[in-house]
């Protein structure tokens, strides 16, 4: 069972060479990338809208929220007990700029290196559907309240944060990392709800 799990896992390192442009490519499409993961399950699919929400370029009014909505309907799939993850092509259409984007993934990359040392397949009861489903719940959550808090600046940052981390121990199957996203949304939604309302208002 763990020789397997291991064959099926990603690296970190390998997660963003996925997320990395091609040098000939002027903007990166998320069905590029939707092209090239769909087979390894909704981890990875999760981990590229809340990278991307993590960095500079989510700093771009309707990023956050695009990647929210993004997030919400691939965890809302794993809710459902969708075996592959499917997305509308509005959705797939989404994009953004491929020097930032790339230039983004080669300064992130030697860290993830060093991350990987602690990444290992482990906590298998994640793939529990009990666990597995409090994992997309709380990537459901993160992504609804993405939506609100853009009107925040940088408030997004810890939602998208945890959804990442959660999908980082997806890929991964390294459920002890997937718990810790979950303690950091819990942590976004409690700091979500209390300035919710100024958002609103």
């Amino acid at each position: 069972m763990w020789a397997k799990t291991a064959e099926r896992s990603m690296t970190l390192t390998e997660l963003l060479s996925k997320m990395q442009p091609r040098a000939s490519q002027d903007l990166f499409y998320f069905a590029d990338f939707w092209d090239v993961m769909e087979k390894r399950g909704f981890g990875p699919m999760l981990a590229l809208p809340s990278f991307i929400a993590c960095t500079p370029v989510g700093a771009i009014p309707g990023v956050p929220s695009l990647s929210g909505v993004t997030i919400l309907l691939i965890a809302l799939q794993i809710l459902l007990g969708s075996r592959h993850p499917w997305l509308p092509q509005k959705v797939m259409d989404i994009h953004c700029d491929a020097d930032q984007l790339r230039n983004i993934v080669v300064k992130v990359k030697p860290h993830a290196a060093r991350v990987d040392r602690f990444l290992v397949p482990r906590c298998f009861f994640m793939r529990k559907p009990v666990f597995r489903s409090l994992i997309a719940l709380n990537c459901v959550g993160c992504g609804l309240v993405m939506i609100p808090l853009e009107l925040i600046p940088f408030m997004g940052l810890i939602p998208a944060l945890a959804v990442f981390i959660m999908a980082v121990g997806m890929a991964t199957d390294d459920g002890a990392v997937a718990l810790i996203g979950v303690t950091i949304s819990l942590f976004g939604f409690a700091l979500g709800f209390e300035h919710l309302p100024n958002a609103i208002g």
